[in-house]
């Protein structure tokens, strides 16, 4: 928990805090000296403390006389002890307007809390910080299904959503639970892959069509069929009868391209489905940016039960679809329809914009190189002159199943017991296929296999090479190790390859995900999409740029991460990573194309750090505006690792308090709030933090002025984001903010990172135990000019990583 400064007023907190468990410590771990307790502690104690927060009143809902002092038993009581010696440290408390400490008491009260927290803390050592038992989110099953059996597929679809630790992260093992509504939708997700994986008969007939030119008709919408295609004409390819209705397929579209000059480069999109009757259901694949003009042949491969499939019969529309379109788009105004002298909806040229010209789309169904295919024979894998019925065989395809599922070393026992399953339901399927698909889909749901299992004893330990290997693989790329880490980790080498190990995997393309999933979880970004932005104040915005706001941030984080850059770098740099789309956007010139890249930023645009992060501010916004608190909340706990604490119960609106509340400015609002005791208390410390980004609306493009409504009419306001921070500091808008966060709070903002990232790569969170562990990582960090790369190589190479 946090146990926050800022929501305590009327007396000194910390210093009564600091007494009692000082006098508590003392006694327990020390030669207790009561007779100085007596008299010089205690007296302190019931003047300071009692009257705010004893029987009567209980500023904060903290009550002393009844608050516990057994550190050593009672965590949560050792983690707010902790937090009261951060704010004595920090000289917060006692608050403005109280009598402060004589520099002597403030000595003799840190010494004694410090020593204190610091022994319970040796003696709760050897059995807290324990990483928790805990099972793959859906985003980590995804991955480990697919690179454990080769086969895409939508894994994931029947599973609910993952519960949200209370430190924003999704792979926390305490959050993470298990139901047997969700072990039946494992064990139907395992049937459904191995039904696909493992193949019975004879290779199934292949289906092989070119399409030199469009030949639909019946279609929905207003496009031009073409095979050059701009914004408004598209190709289709239809399939009526003679078409799989399963299996692999092949895509292959061949094209040229017409690039223009001051514009990006066209998109290729294919996708595949059907009309039913009033709509197109189709699935596309992902787009490609084609950057030549040159004729290129493109493939696209899939699995057709991952479509959407027509109903054979049903339906005035039969048969299978491929669509391909250029769907990149200026946002200049549409050109209209015309007719042509058959009757035909044809659009003018738009010579400014580039075109594809598509030569011809193939489609194979059943697109097999060999039968059985690739993925059946990795695991039903070739034995000459042996029997597959023979148990021999089984129990050897079983093991080498059941060590790759299970990421480790099965013991003879563990595949004894399966394969005496696999025998156990031979005579109940037809074939030796089906009874294997079964067995296997039996071991898919195993703890061993959905959950990370690291075996603890009474006393910490060093994990194992192998379990070392499966941390790095899910804290770097949320998936399974690969063979060099396993073959590394088998022949107990992994540790002293340790360092190269972690550069080849963040060189991989697999650390992409950790670039997203982290900064998504840390900085709640995985909020974009659950923010509708209004309409009405914001006509142009396109819901497709929200991946765009994001991939932002990725990207920046991606950067730093891949070049050894400083982290400080987050909060306050001359570049940011953009593509067009984005860039447009925000008003930067100069950007054409699909892809992202390193933008130079001049001042006068006041971007630079992720506070300025589309982002960011549209997460932490109403979808219509700019939301301050939010914002100041967002940095406070995400930046700074400082939450505020939650509003109290019962305060009534804003809108309650004044009639004509919408009419103020944001500045105003906040006063209002403010000037009610129960919210000032907290407020006070929270809102400048938000107001210094008032420059920003909620889309996260800059303004100067703010629209204000008045009665039915409204009028624009200058901007005002001048602000006096907590203590005293004054900072001029968003610029001023992010030199004060990178320059001043540049040590909080490493701490806090760093304690996110160990949460992350542990999928716990931290505790006071950990804190010895963190400390040494930021005064590594600091001495390493904070380097994004070199601090996850300390993370990993950390005793708090490697022990269990």
């Amino acid at each position: 928990m946090s146990f926050q400064h800022d929501r305590y007023t009327g007396c000194s907190l910390a210093l009564c805090l600091s007494i009692v468990v000082g006098s508590w410590l003392s006694g327990v771990h020390a030669v207790a000296d009561e007779t100085q307790f007596d008299r010089e502690v205690l007296p302190i104690l019931k003047s300071h403390c009692v009257r705010c927060h004893g029987a009567e009143k209980q500023e904060g809902g903290v009550r002393l006389d009844t608050l516990s002092v057994n550190l050593v038993d009672d965590r949560a009581a050792l983690e707010q002890w902790h937090e009261v010696l951060n704010v004595l440290q920090k000289s917060e408390m006692p608050p403005e307007g109280e009598m402060p400490l004589s520099s002597q008491q403030l000595q003799t009260l840190t010494d004694w809390v410090s020593s204190s927290v610091h022994q319970a803390l040796e003696a709760r050592r050897q059995t807290d910080g324990r990483v928790v038992m805990r099972r793959l989110n859906r985003f980590e099953y995804q991955n480990t299904m697919r690179d454990l059996l080769g086969l895409d597929m939508d894994y994931s679809r029947d599973l609910p959503p993952d519960a949200v630790s209370s430190d924003g992260f999704q792979n926390n093992g305490r959050s993470l639970q298990m139901s047997s509504l969700q072990f039946e939708y494992y064990l139907a997700t395992a049937r459904r892959a191995m039904d696909r994986v493992i193949v019975r008969g004879e290779q199934p007939r292949k289906f092989d069509y070119v399409f030199p030119e469009s030949n639909v008709d019946e279609w929905l919408g207003d496009a031009q069929r073409s095979n050059r295609l701009g914004r408004r004409q598209e190709f289709l390819a239809k399939m009526v009868n003679d078409y799989p209705d399963d299996g692999d397929f092949l895509v292959r579209v061949r094209l040229s391209a017409e690039l223009k000059p001051e514009t990006g480069y066209p998109l290729l999109e294919v996708s595949v489905g059907y009309r039913p009757d009033t709509e197109i259901l189709m699935q596309e694949f992902e787009l490609v940016e084609i950057t030549s003009s040159d004729s290129q042949t493109f493939e696209f491969r899939g699995r057709l039960e991952n479509f959407p499939l027509p109903v054979r019969g049903q339906g005035k529309y039969p048969g299978l679809v491929v669509r391909v379109r250029n769907v990149y788009d200026d946002k200049s105004p549409l050109p209209a329809a015309q007719k042509d002298d058959k009757g035909r909806t044809v659009y003018p040229d738009e010579p400014h914009l580039p075109t594809l010209t598509i030569e011809s789309v193939e489609f194979h169904g059943n697109a097999y190189d060999q039968w059985p295919p690739e993925l059946h024979r990795r695991i039903l894998y070739d034995s000459p002159g042996v029997d597959r019925e023979e148990i021999a065989y089984v129990t050897e395809l079983l093991r080498r199943f059941m060590t790759r599922a299970f990421r480790r070393t099965v013991e003879d026992a563990e595949v004894a017991r399966f394969a005496a399953f696999y025998q156990s339901i031979r005579a109940e399927f037809p074939s030796f296929e089906e009874t294997i698909r079964e067995a296997l889909a039996m071991i898919l749901v195993q703890p061993d296999f959905l959950f990370l299992l690291e075996p603890a004893g009474e006393e910490k330990r060093t994990i194992s090479e192998q379990e070392l290997a499966s941390r790095l693989s899910y804290f770097l790329w949320s998936t399974m190790p690969d063979d060099r880490l396993l073959e590394l980790a088998n022949a107990g080498t992994l540790r002293e390859n340790l360092d190269g190990e972690v550069d080849r995997m963040l060189a991989d393309r697999r650390a992409q995900r950790f670039s997203e999933q982290f900064t998504d979880q840390w900085l709640s970004l995985n909020v974009v999409d659950n923010i509708a932005v209004n309409r009405e104040r914001y006509p142009d915005f396109d819901d497709r740029l929200k991946s765009d706001l994001c991939d932002e941030t990725h990207q920046m984080f991606e950067v730093l991460l891949r070049e050894n850059q400083s982290a400080i770098q987050l909060l306050s740099s001359d570049f940011t990573m953009l593509n067009e789309p984005l860039a447009k956007h925000y008003g930067v010139p100069g950007v054409l194309g699909r892809s992202f890249r390193r933008v130079a930023l001049p001042a006068e645009l006041h971007r630079g750090s992720i506070l300025s992060h589309g982002s960011v501010l549209l997460s932490n916004s109403t979808g219509a505006d700019s939301h301050p608190v939010r914002r100041a909340v967002w940095i406070r706990d995400r930046i700074l690792n400082d939450p505020p604490a939650p509003p109290p119960p019962n305060v009534p609106t804003l809108e309650e308090a004044n009639p004509e509340f919408h009419q103020l400015s944001v500045r105003e609002q906040l006063e209002i709030h403010r000037s009610r005791e129960s919210c000032n208390n907290c407020h006070r410390n929270i809102d400048a933090w938000g107001i210094a980004l008032e420059n920003f609306d909620a889309v996260g493009r800059w303004r100067s002025e703010i629209q204000r409504r008045t009665g039915d009419n409204s009028e624009m306001r200058p901007v005002d984001a001048v602000v006096e921070l907590p203590g005293g500091r004054q900072v001029i808008g968003a610029d001023g903010l992010r030199a004060y966060l990178a320059g001043d709070r540049r040590q909080d903002f490493a701490r806090s990172l760093i304690s996110r990232l160990f949460t992350y790569a542990l999928g716990r969170s931290l505790e006071l135990s950990d804190q010895d562990a963190v400390d040494d990582v930021l005064n590594q960090f600091t001495q390493d000019d904070y380097r994004l790369k070199g601090l996850v190589h300390k993370v990993i190479g950390s005793d708090l990583f490697q022990t269990k």
